[in-house]
């Protein structure tokens, strides 16, 4: 149930509850016990269900506070007994209940419990100048409440001398228990803490101040003797009781903990009730006082003396009080200016910092930090700023896009260092040869881009380009080490080759590749032709994917044949791709963009696991003799799950480790040479083989030879080529070969095509050989049928 619904429900029962308990008081007659016995089960049900309500809300309530109503539960429950002491001696033994008895003992465990709970919130309060305050108001009020409770009731109750003690102890506990509760709820009305809302304290104040009126009530009517069982302030009991529970029901609203800091409301600037309580109580004092005029006002007059030297003593302490807090408060501004200023001069200081930062993260967003020079986002503001005003003037703008040859093999030759200091001295020597309005810019790696502006003819760039290519003649210093520099250079016009930056740019770069793909060290305008190629080659990526998606590559495989015997011993598998259409597309034109866009992750995995299931068929059919060779790209080798995918290959088609050979480039293994030998011991450690492919085109540094553990050498099919007709090729096989045995590798030559080219290998020692010579690469049903033909052993004895 909702609490505001809860809460109507429980304040309609308190009315219903009231309302049955009058009619029933009011309907009993002298002796009829009936009603009488009614009106007692309504007074026994109000502690009962009240104490229900407040034991509910303290398992309900999270914060500090829940011991609060804990304590409050606590009382109730004893009034609860109480109720049913005197309910079952009055209705069902239908006897007088006993005076003192067991009854008031629980009815002073009520107050004792409540008495708790006010202690436990006073406890809360952590303000020395709070508590000293409090204390004063508190004192006054009590004292007042004392001295009118003597004077008209507790005096009056008091038994004769042959009253036993705990007739006295009884007599006088109730009405100092009226104190307690009273106290309760000026405690509650003057602190008003944030704690409990304004509601809740309206609510619980009033059941305090009803039980305090009912108790004075009955304590009254029993000086006069006319107190009677069922009398019309009997339902207030109850009426207080349920009230305290109803109030619990507020606490469920979210409010902060006793712990927080409360604010003491009588100490604030503007005037209210709770500021003026102790002047009113002890002003009502002096009217009583004043007003009887008879014996046995001396100790009201006591009384009075004493809340006045405690008024005055409070007025004493808020004085010096507020003495000391201005005091604090001038040694607080004092500081508080002392530390502005301080702030002021350290704030001055970090924003000229802050400007100089800001300034220099500016520069640092918009140039590169290596060269200085402008970085590719101020090249393109540059460019759009040169665009619009080539329109306004009616003038063109050239894009030139530069790229250096061969930097990377410098780079990896002497280092990045070195490289870095190569990448300086060029853009030194470009800014140097360009003139004032011209800007050069660097894109990223060894790719510089340029803006020409005030061009007015495509033939006044290739003097400006010329200027550039005659002033890198000159070698270029960079450690004591004399460089020449070369540039493929691309340029786009506007407004010719494109209206904005972004299309500049882009057939500027692709100028710049076919300057590349023309032999380098040249410069190329971009033209359509330029454009179609790079249509082409977008094209092929999308066609590439999709081919992936709808399975269309396919293996073919090569067979390895032992020089000596002739028999096949291997096999290396290549990709093949053929399109919708029935086109095969070359390798050599797919491959490189495969490697490009990173397609090639999953077409060598692909490979890899079709390539091993395959050879696994041919093992299970009786060529289990049978080695696999399978290539892995650079990006593939260097990739951070090339050994789970490897391992997770040979699990699902079990293809054993030892007969797979995987072929890597020289350039991967010398890009990073302590993370290629990492990678390679973990394939030697569980089994698989290791060939460098293509060895000679590349560094064919006798170093990495030496560290990398290699199992094969396949020598490339250019030296293969011209071995019979060229001595220096010949020699450089025999080296090779001479080389990889010493090594313990064992050879293979690529490309072999010719009898003459089969005895040269056989004379120098080659041990396997793969080429045209025996076969092509064939489709698996075509390699199947190889492995059967008789006719490779008599081409092989032929040449014994």
């Amino acid at each position: 149930m909702k609490l505001s619904k809860l809460k109507k429900w429980f304040a309609f029962y308190i009315f219903i509850h009231i309302s049955f308990y009058y009619y029933f008081v009011l309907s009993a007659g002298s002796n009829d016990r009936g009603y009488l016995m009614a009106a007692n089960f309504f007074s026994w049900l109000a502690p009962t269900i009240a104490c229900v309500v407040l034991f509910y809300i303290y398992r309900k309530t999270k914060v500090q506070s829940r011991l609060f109503w804990l304590f409050f539960a606590l009382g109730c429950f004893n009034y609860s007994i109480a109720e049913s002491i005197w309910f079952y001696t009055d209705s069902i033994l239908q006897e007088e209940v006993p005076y003192p008895g067991w009854a008031d003992l629980f009815y002073f465990l009520q107050i004792f419990f409540y008495s708790v709970a006010f202690v436990y919130y006073l406890k809360q309060k952590k303000e020395i100048s709070y508590e000293v305050k409090f204390f004063f108001d508190i004192m006054i009020i009590i004292i007042v409440s004392t001295a009118l409770s003597w004077h008209f009731l507790i005096q009056n109750l008091l038994p004769g001398q042959d009253a036993s003690l705990p007739l006295l102890i009884v007599s006088i506990g109730y009405p100092f228990g009226d104190l307690l509760l009273l106290f309760g709820a000026i405690c509650l009305y003057i602190s008003r803490p944030s704690t409990l809302s304004n509601r809740l304290l309206a609510i619980m104040i009033t059941g305090l101040v009803i039980q305090v009126f009912a108790d004075s009530a009955f304590l009254y009517s029993t000086i006069f003797d006319t107190y009677v069982s069922g009398s019309l302030y009997d339902p207030l009991w109850s009426l207080s009781v349920l009230l305290v529970a109803f109030a619990s029901l507020h606490a469920l609203d979210p409010q902060k903990d006793f712990s927080s800091t409360d604010t003491y409301s009588p100490s604030d600037n503007q005037i209210s009730l709770r500021l003026l309580l102790p002047y009113f109580s002890l002003m009502i004092l002096f009217v009583v006082i004043n007003a009887e005029q008879q014996k046995g006002i001396t100790g009201l007059i006591l009384c009075a003396s004493l809340a006045t030297a405690l008024l005055i003593g409070r007025q004493i302490f808020t004085l010096r009080d507020n003495r000391r807090l201005v005091l604090n408060y001038d040694q607080l501004t004092s500081s508080l200016e002392h530390k502005i200023e301080q702030r002021t001069t350290e704030v001055t200081l970090k924003n000229n910092q802050l400007k100089k930062a800001v300034q220099q993260m500016k520069h640092i967003a918009y140039h590169d930090v290596l060269t200085n020079l402008p970085n590719r986002r101020l090249f393109l503001e540059y460019l759009e700023d040169s665009i619009l005003e080539a329109q306004e003037l009616q003038e063109k703008v050239a894009v030139v896009f530069i790229d250096l040859d061969r930097f990377k093999n410098i780079n990896d030759t002497f280092g990045h260092e070195f490289g870095d200091l190569l990448l300086q001295g060029f853009s030194e020597r470009i800014k140097q040869n360009l003139r004032s309005d011209d800007i050069v810019s660097r894109q990223g790696g060894d790719e510089f881009t340029l803006i020409l502006n005030n061009i007015y003819d495509e033939c006044d760039i290739s003097p400006l380009i010329q200027r550039l290519q005659t002033a890198l003649v000159k070698p270029l210093l960079v450690n004591e080490h004399e460089l020449h520099i070369s540039m493929s250079i691309g340029i786009a016009l506007y407004p010719n080759d494109g209206q904005t930056a972004s299309e500049l740019l882009k057939h500027a770069d692709n100028a710049m590749y076919s300057a590349k793909a023309k032999g380098k060290n040249n410069f190329q305008f971009f033209s359509e032709d330029m454009a179609l190629v790079a249509s082409r080659k977008i094209a092929l990526e999308n066609n590439m994917r999709r081919a992936i998606t709808h399975k269309e590559f396919i293996l073919y495989y090569q067979p390895q044949v032992n020089v000596e015997t002739g028999d096949i011993i291997g096999m290396e598998a290549l990709i093949r791709w053929k399109n919708t259409d029935g086109e095969i597309i070359s390798p050599a034109e797919f491959i490189p963009l495969a490697e490009e866009t990173r397609l090639i992750l999953t077409m060598g995995e692909w490979v890899l696991y079709t390539a091993c299931e395959q050879a696994k068929k041919w093992h299970d059919a009786g060529h289990f003799h049978l080695k696999l060779a399978v290539n892995l790209s650079p990006l593939q080798f260097l990739h951070e799950d090339l050994m789970d995918m490897v391992k997770q290959t040979l699990h699902k088609t079990g293809f054993p480790a030892s007969s797979l050979e995987l072929e890597i480039t020289e350039g991967v293994a010398v890009d990073d040479a302590e993370i290629a030998i990492v990678r390679m011991q973990e394939l030697r450690e569980i089994g698989v083989k290791i060939a460098i492919d293509d060895f000679g085109t590349g560094y064919s540094s006798l170093s990495y030879l030496k560290r990398f553990p290699i199992n094969n050498l396949k020598i490339a099919q250019p030296f293969v080529q011209d071995m019979a007709t060229n001595p220096s090729d010949k020699a450089l096989v025999e080296a090779m070969v001479f080389i990889a045995h010493n090594l313990n590798m064992s050879v293979i030559a690529e490309g072999v095509e010719t009898d003459e080219q089969l005895t040269l290998l056989k004379q120098l020692g080659c041990d396997e050989i793969q080429g045209y010579l025996y076969s092509k690469p064939l489709p698996p049903d075509h390699f199947e049928d190889l492995l059967l033909d008789e006719l490779v052993l008599e081409k092989i004895s032929r040449h014994m």
